[in-house]
């Protein structure tokens, strides 16, 4: 079922977004792989119209954890905090920090469907704010186990 918005026509996820950014200035999506052979993630939608902030993706986490992130980001940006490519945080997951990397556009496009839609010819980057091991080890690193890297995997 679709409505028509601004000569848009907008399907009951793109008017919850749109509600959810009006209301309170973001919103954020979950996307799963039913088959399991990508790992789940979430995103947010609204932290550039509203923060002039890049969107945040956080990959690997359960549904419910990875919107508490997302929400903790959103409060820190609320209070004037910003993040860039590289930049790490102590703030957002309790007892560990968190690194933010910038997304390439191929993935971006592929991966953050929903956001596209949003900003439609608008320009949007992106951030992948990625966890660590119970040792502190990041996707990439020396010590990190390969399931850490594949966890937190993005496809183009």
């Amino acid at each position: 079922m679709n409505s028509e918005q601004g000569g848009m026509h907008l399907s009951s996820i793109q008017r919850k977004i749109h509600s959810d950014v009006t209301a309170q200035g973001w919103s954020w999506i979950w996307v799963f792989d039913s088959d399991a052979e990508q790992p789940p993630f979430a995103y947010s939608i609204g932290f550039g119209s509203s923060f002039g902030h890049p969107e945040v993706v956080v990959a690997g986490l359960p549904e419910e954890t990875s919107g508490s992130v997302l929400s903790s980001v959103q409060a820190m940006l609320a209070d004037g905090g910003t993040y860039r490519d590289g930049d790490a945080s102590g703030e957002i997951l309790e007892g560990f920090n968190v690194q933010f990397r910038a997304i390439s556009q191929d993935v971006l496009i592929s991966n953050l469907v929903q956001a596209s839609v949003f900003y439609g010819e608008r320009s949007f980057d992106a951030l992948q704010l990625l966890w660590p091991d119970r040792d502190g080890n990041f996707p990439d690193e020396e010590d990190a186990p390969a399931w850490l890297s594949d966890r937190q995997a993005l496809l183009p």
